[in-house]
């Protein structure tokens, strides 16, 4: 793999392995970038996630991104990823972890719930 790429890697059903960067000059952590975001530095070494993070709110998103969720991963990059679970549940501050053997369409990270989300009643 390049240095300057991100992927997400599906092996055979396995765990899905989700690449981020590593900026070498300031430590910044980012997702599919040329460039450091803080320092403007290409160099920029790639690292597996763990896989585990928070939904993030979303503004400003079109249509075609409905079902796109900005998630911020464990080690401090944020990546939109489809997320598989009951709608009322998938809402900021929730905790999700990378699908098992899935990858959504356009190559884009699927993420699924770590715990049960109640109804809050609305029902």
């Amino acid at each position: 793999m390049r240095s300057g790429t991100a992927v997400l890697v599906e092996e055979s059903a396995a765990e899905p392995e989700l690449h981020f960067q590593r900026c070498r000059w300031c430590h910044t952590t980012t997702f599919q970038r040329l460039l450091c975001p803080t320092c403007g530095s290409t160099d920029l070494a790639p690292e597996l996630s763990a896989g585990e993070g928070v939904i993030s709110v979303r503004r400003g998103f079109t249509a075609a991104e409905a079902d796109l969720w900005p998630v911020h991963m464990a080690e401090g990059f944020v990546v939109r990823c489809r997320v598989d679970g009951p709608p009322h549940a998938v809402r900021p501050g929730v905790r999700v972890r990378l699908a098992p053997g899935t990858l959504g369409a356009g190559r884009r990270p699927v993420v699924r719930l770590c715990e049960e989300v109640a109804l809050d009643g609305w029902f």
